[in-house]
């Protein structure tokens, strides 16, 4: 009996050691995480504040300070979460992508609206808010004469097919772009009409050639002609 009353002594002595290191440790953290909340340190703070509770739940220091960094801490993560979005919408509609660049203003607005409005990242959110719409508005008006400097670079290395394409992506469909559109029609049409009155690809290329000069409008000055070798090619299948 003597001896078991003994190793109970040994052990709540040992327990208690144990208990004073850890709670020693703890507040130690604690203090730290404080004199670096108010230096403005706030991820750090809040990184020691965690520390102080992993090793002392009850740590009052650290449980008055938790909520007040968690709510700094979340607030600046989504502020540049939503800097990250708004900057890669800006480049997307650069580049006249213009639905990407909507999504991706749209996925920055929610974060920034979302943001708690006693986080001290408010302020800058709202300020962020205002430049999504601002510039939102205007890559929409910018975004089809981007779009289609970016088609006539297929134009120039040659894809006239790729060209075509892009600019019946653009919207809208203003005149400009109808007219170009209806003059590549013509020169892809004008490409496989050669090549099916060389015998180079035959039935294949006359189809082709059809499908092309069938897209020239009557606006333009090709299209009489178009239509003359569209006879022509039907000939051919």
């Amino acid at each position: 009996m003597k001896r078991f009353l003994i190793l109970l002594a040994v052990l709540a002595v040992a327990g208690y050691g144990a208990y004073y290191t850890f709670t020693s440790k703890s507040y130690e953290l604690s203090r730290e995480a404080e004199q670096l909340y108010n230096e403005g340190r706030y991820q750090e703070a809040y990184d020691l504040v965690v520390a102080a509770m992993n090793l002392n739940r009850l740590n009052r220091q650290a449980i008055a300070l938790r909520p007040k960094l968690r709510r700094i801490v979340e607030g600046e993560d989504m502020l540049e979460k939503a800097k990250t979005l708004y900057e890669e919408g800006v480049n997307l509609g650069l580049e006249g992508k213009t639905d990407d660049a909507k999504l991706k203003m749209s996925q920055a607005y929610k974060i920034a609206t979302d943001i708690p409005g006693l986080s001290p990242s408010k302020p800058e959110a709202k300020e962020l808010i205002k430049k999504i719409n601002r510039d939102t508005e205007l890559i929409l008006e910018r975004a089809p004469e981007v779009q289609y400097r970016e088609a006539m670079k297929y134009v120039g290395s040659g894809d006239i097919a790729r060209a075509y394409e892009a600019l019946g992506n653009i919207d809208p469909q203003t005149e400009k772009v109808q007219r170009k559109r209806s003059e590549l029609a013509y020169q892809l049409g004008m490409q496989r009409y050669e090549s099916a009155l060389n015998g180079a690809g035959g039935k294949g290329f006359a189809e082709d050639g059809i499908y092309w000069f069938s897209a020239v409008q009557k606006f333009d000055g090709n299209y009489a002609d178009a239509q003359h070798k569209i006879a022509e090619l039907k000939k051919l299948k």
